[in-house]
């Protein structure tokens, strides 16, 4: 047996150990025990307190009543009454801190404090890094001896019921005054069974150690004077008219930290609270607000449920102001990833932190968060049984859930931001599909309306970074905003613009997966407003049919529903109850594994990102290998997250569904052929077909003007001639003025002819020039001519 586990084996006999000096302790003499104690007759459960130098003073006993219930009895060695023994008795003094032993072989081990032994030695065994270490009973807790944790990083993890909550509290005072060096309290989900504790077995889909990662920090405050924080509220009394009541400013809340950037800029002043509801609430203010309106800083705390009395805004902004705190967090600007000491840190719109350094930051934003858009309901088994099951069997459903969770791999594959489209008729079920990727991250508010400015969404985007930013019908976009808004998102920064001084104001920067859905594409946008769509536009947001082939709407099974509207009902119902849970699960196991082993995972992700692209893309161009590999990040997604056990599909279902759908958006698009290319050829193509007979004057095949009724008709605005053979067509002449000006609008028209050329539409000269030269009447010389084959209109 190993030296630890003695340390928390239960002893049944005495042990003879030697003999140490004693000291007096208030009648009875608490000594250093030559013996270990003896477990009593009817315990089920001994603890042995030791010394520093691991010698046994002291020995807790549980057993079991009858009836049920359970008892607790102690034993100190010391000398009562003229007897030097065992006695049952508590030591004197303050009650002492288990494993003192361990504390004084590991000192620069953090700390994690419970309540009782048993959650102790269950602590030991969770986190060995940790040294576990309790005083007995929520009552002890208040009154410990906390003197040999001077100097150590101390997290304390409450008892999930009102006495543990309140044994904590009165912990953190004796510990600060003790002066532990940092002081954290875990914070205990809601959903958590009552008065559960670290000994008890672990809920469903929770994950202990990113709860004790993400701690919050419990600060050492120094009130500014007059101020008071009494359970009912904060309140001030005037220096000199203690013959007044006091004036209630507002509801009770917590100092947490004061707050700066890396660079200990933007310091602000960290809150936290509970609304009338008791759901948590923070607020990193930034200090520029302790200098504007005192309203504005009351009003949206009472906005976010903090009960702020009117006439006691003033006050209120000056005790922000002047309190101190010695605790430190490094506050960053904006969602999404960011990097610690402690590790990879992925932090949302609502404050809320998941990863190994989610206790070293906070989100620092104009306003407190509320967290509506990203608010939890239900449970991860609820979610994956009502919505993600359904997904198995069909391309699309699962291809959306698995692109709402792709937006965290952007950092992580260095992927440049990107969005899909599915486009389908009306009650085609593609609103279905975005409801339900919304339900990944939160409620049905994760779904946007396209119905917005291209500022407006630019913040946003800057809100959801490196999460997904849904939006529904683009047929409700400006036709003039839609394209700029592509390539705004893609682009991943929004306009640069100035402040109320004068200078540069900061840009919005995210990065994000945007999914789209409409009944037209964003072509049909653009056509209406007289825009052409270019390629870039055409590769950032990839068109999806919204309806498979021989499909139900937008699903291919319908999993015992009776159509496609009554599986599409279903899940429109069930994202109401049951949406947030994945994305917490899945980015736990994520920030894990990036702070273990990130060159690994990113390895994992390109290696299948290459086999995806050579296999359903080997043959395309490189714009739709760019594409093919955007389809490949979001099946790595839905495949991680099969691997977390974050959806219940099989392996394999999400490179499936990305795989037919990346054929769908193929066969949309000739094959995988150069946007470019098609532009091009598409453009003179319907050039012509619009003006092949009013522009083009026609010529005979032997050079002369031909006799047909219309040859001799003028031709007005005149962009070319026609060669005709037996009464066809043999080619198009384009004269090159109007090729550059008027057929090549927007596009180079020099690279537009070798594309022409290479597709076999362009006749070269005898030399291998992109232009001809030809004979027309009443020129004495050949003119210059751009000879288009009549194949580009079949």
């Amino acid at each position: 047996m190993n030296e630890l586990n003695k340390a928390f084996a239960p002893l049944g006999e005495e042990v003879t150990l030697a003999p140490m000096p004693s000291e007096p302790s208030g009648g009875v003499e608490i000594l250093p025990a030559p013996t270990e104690p003896a477990r009593t007759e009817h315990a089920t459960a001994m603890w042995v307190y030791r010394t520093a130098e691991g010698q046994p003073f002291h020995a807790k006993y549980r057993s079991e009543k009858p009836g049920g219930g359970k008892t607790y009895t102690q034993k100190t060695y010391g000398t009562l009454d003229g007897v030097v023994q065992w006695h049952s008795k508590a030591p004197a003094g303050l009650p002492p801190l288990y494993n003192l032993d361990r504390l004084a072989t590991s000192p620069d081990a953090p700390v994690l404090l419970v309540e009782g032994e048993k959650a102790a030695d269950a602590a030991t065994r969770l986190f060995p890094d940790y040294v576990a270490t309790t005083a007995g009973s929520a009552v002890s807790m208040g009154k410990a001896d906390y003197a040999p944790l001077a100097g150590r990083d101390v997290v304390i993890w409450p008892d999930h019921d009102e006495p543990g909550q309140k044994a904590a509290q009165q912990a953190t005072k004796r510990l600060h005054e003790a002066g532990v060096a940092s002081l954290h309290i875990v914070s205990v989900p809601g959903t958590f069974p009552k008065a559960w504790d670290l000994a008890d077995d672990t809920p469903d889909d929770a994950d202990l150690r990113a709860l004790l990662d993400a701690a919050p920090t419990v600060a050492r405050v120094q009130m500014p004077g007059g101020y008071v924080m009494k359970p009912d509220g904060l309140f001030y009394m005037p220096p000199g008219e203690s013959d007044k009541p006091p004036v209630r400013v507002s509801a009770p809340f917590e100092i947490v930290a004061q707050t700066r950037d890396p660079e200990s800029n933007n310091w602000g002043l960290l809150l936290r609270w509970k609304d009338y509801d008791g759901k948590p609430h923070e607020w990193s203010i930034p200090n520029s607000k302790m200098h504007g309106d005192a309203r504005e800083i009351s009003g949206t705390l009472a906005e976010q449920g903090l009960r702020c009395l009117p006439n006691a805004a003033r006050l209120l902004q000056t005790f922000l102001a002047t309190v101190e705190t010695d605790a430190r967090l490094a506050c960053v600007r904006q969602p999404g990833w960011h990097t610690t000491e402690r590790g990879p840190v992925f932090v949302l719109a609502n404050g809320a932190k998941i990863g190994p350094g989610s206790g070293a930051v906070t989100l620092q934003a104009g306003r407190a968060s509320s967290g509506d858009k990203f608010a939890v309901s239900g449970t991860l088994d609820g979610w994956k049984d009502d919505v993600a099951r359904y997904a198995i069997g069909n391309s699309r459903l699962a291809f959306y859930i698995s692109a709402a969770l792709a937006g965290p791999l952007l950092d992580i594959a260095t992927e440049q931001s990107g969005g899909f489209h599915l486009v389908g008729g009306a009650r085609s079920g593609k609103s279905t599909a975005a409801y339900a990727a919304g339900s990944v991250w939160g409620p049905t508010g994760q779904v946007r309306a396209w119905r917005a400015t291209a500022n407006g969404l630019e913040g946003i985007a800057a809100e959801i970074s490196d999460t997904a930013l849904i939006l529904d019908e683009i047929g409700q976009a400006s036709d003039f905003e839609v394209g700029n808004i592509v390539y705004s998102l893609s682009n991943e920064a929004g306009k640069q613009r100035a402040n109320q001084r004068g200078g540069a104001r900061s840009a919005f920067t995210w990065r994000t997966l945007f999914l789209s859905t409409g009944e037209c594409t964003l072509e049909d946008k653009q056509n209406e407003a007289g825009k052409k769509t270019m390629a870039g536009q055409k590769t950032r947001l990839a068109n999806i049919p919204a309806a498979p082939e021989g499909g139900h709407g937008l699903f291919e099974t319908l999993h015992g529903f009776s159509d496609g509207a009554a599986l599409s009902n279903h899940l429109r119902r069930t994202v109401h109850r049951q949406h947030g849970t994945a994305s917490r699960a899945f980015l736990a196991r994520l920030t894990n594994e990036r702070a273990s082993d990130e060159a690994g995972l990113r390895q994992w992700i390109d290696a299948r990102r290459k086999a995806f692209v050579t296999e359903h893309a080997k043959e395309t161009g490189s714009q739709a290998q760019s594409v093919a590999g955007r389809f490949a990040l979001v099946a790595c997604a839905g495949e991680l997250a099969a691997r977390f056990n974050v959806v219940p599909w099989p392996e394999g279902e999400a490179m499936n569904a990305a795989a037919v759908c990346f054929k769908a958006w193929l066969a949309e698009n000739g094959g995988g052929e150069a946007f470019e290319e098609q532009a091009a050829i598409e453009q003179v193509r319907a050039f012509i077909a619009a003006h092949g007979d009013s522009r083009f004057q026609a010529i005979g095949s032997d050079g002369g003007v031909d006799m047909n009724a219309d040859s001799r008709v003028a031709v007005a605005n005149r962009a070319g001639f026609r060669w005709l053979c037996g009464g066809s067509v043999e080619c198009f002449g384009i004269l090159p003025t109007a090729f550059v000006n008027e057929v090549c609008r927007g596009i180079n028209a020099r690279r537009a002819a070798d594309i022409l050329a290479k597709a076999g539409h362009l006749i070269l000269s005898r030399s291998g020039k992109t232009k001809s030269f030809r004979r027309v009447p009443g020129y004495s010389s050949g003119m210059p001519f751009y000879l288009i084959r009549p194949s580009i209109l079949a």
